[in-house]
């Protein structure tokens, strides 16, 4: 006669074997067969799919397929087949690489992800042509002469490049290059300045239409920020070889700094038949006025509310601040003066001119 348990029943003698009691124990002490014992707790055991039926085994197995299968689409975010491939190489070979190391097959992970073996091998043997080594190359330079020379847009670095290099890069591939790198020319907008007035009669302009300009020099002065004041920059500017001739910082804007850069043209033994400003009140002074006159030279004037009358000097000035200026934080007139210094010697020496 076959005897028939609870479940009940079944689960206590689990539970006692769980803590400890022998299966042996239990037999002798519930009457119950060893081998009926055992096999209570191998089928209490989720873990133990000996004791499953033909058909359990095969959900389990198909089940764990179905993980492995869903993991492995989740590295792609669900992309598989050309939609991986298309992505590039790189992106491939990271999401297969990361599936081998958490214990995937790689026969498992190319069906997975409809990767053809002839794709994947090709993938890892692959090896640049010259054409990319040489883009690569460029690219490094590219952001080398950027890192020394962040005031330079893709044209400049494209003839600095060609310069350096001794090789022909064009616009668009440094252009292409700096797009990749998130490059770009560190020039920035103009910072406002204090106005100024002039109640002076208008003054003749001598270089308007002069065809030969070549004996001119132009002069201007410019605001420079230190620490939440002004300090002033008179130049004196020669528009055609575009270099600065003298310079002077001052802490206050007077007819003495304007006139000051005409004294170190004299120094320089630099003889300009004409001298052109705006009509601002240290150019109509009586200081600046008689040392013109002392050294022969002839003095020329904007027209009021025309600063394109100047305009060379003017832009030297906005490209100076523009390049230089305006990504410093000069706490004295001192730090001031040393770093202009500088800026014009480079300015006037190796400062790359898109103009002919």
């Amino acid at each position: 006669m076959v005897i028939k348990y609870s479940n009940d029943f079944k689960e206590s003698i689990v539970s006692l074997h769980k803590v400890g009691r022998s299966a042996n124990s239990l037999a002798k002490e519930y009457n119950v067969s060893v081998s009926t014992v055992s096999k209570w707790v191998n089928q209490a055991d989720p873990n133990n799919t000996k004791v499953l039926s033909a058909n359990e085994k095969a959900l389990i197995k198909e089940n764990k397929q179905l993980k492995e299968e869903l993991d492995i689409f989740k590295t792609s975010s669900g992309a598989y087949g050309e939609k991986l491939i298309i992505k590039g190489r790189i992106p491939t070979l990271k999401i297969i690489n990361d599936n081998l190391q958490v214990g995937h097959r790689i026969t498992k992970i190319l069906n997975v992800l409809r990767i053809p073996r002839s794709t994947y091998y090709g993938y890892i043997h692959w090896k640049p042509g010259k054409t990319l080594l040489r883009r690569n190359f460029i690219k490094q330079k590219v952001l080398d002469a950027w890192l020394k020379y962040p005031m330079y847009g893709y044209p400049r670095l494209t003839i600095l490049l060609n310069r350096q290099l001794k090789i022909k890069i064009s616009q668009r591939m440094v252009y292409k290059q700096m797009y990749a790198l998130k490059i770009r020319s560190r020039m920035t907008k103009r910072i406002n300045k204090p106005k100024t007035h002039t109640e002076y009669d208008q003054r003749p302009n001598l270089i308007k239409g002069l065809p030969d300009q070549s004996n001119i020099l132009l002069t201007d002065i410019t605001y420079i920020p230190v620490k939440n004041t002004w300090v002033y920059l008179a130049s004196m500017y020669n528009p055609v070889t575009r270099r600065v001739i003298s310079y002077k910082v001052g802490s206050h804007m007077t007819k003495e700094l304007a006139t000051d850069v005409i004294n170190q043209v004299a120094v320089k033994s630099v003889k300009p038949s004409i001298i052109h400003s705006d009509m601002g009140s240290q150019y109509t002074s009586d200081l600046f006025e008689s040392t013109l006159t002392r050294f022969g030279i002839k003095h020329s004037y904007s027209r009021k509310g025309q600063p394109g009358d100047n305009a060379r000097i003017e832009s030297f000035h906005s490209i100076l601040k523009r390049e230089y200026i305006n990504f410093q934080e000069f706490k004295t007139i001192h730090e001031a003066i040393a770093g202009i210094d500088s800026y014009i010697r480079w300015y006037n020496s190796d400062r790359i001119s898109l103009v002919a």
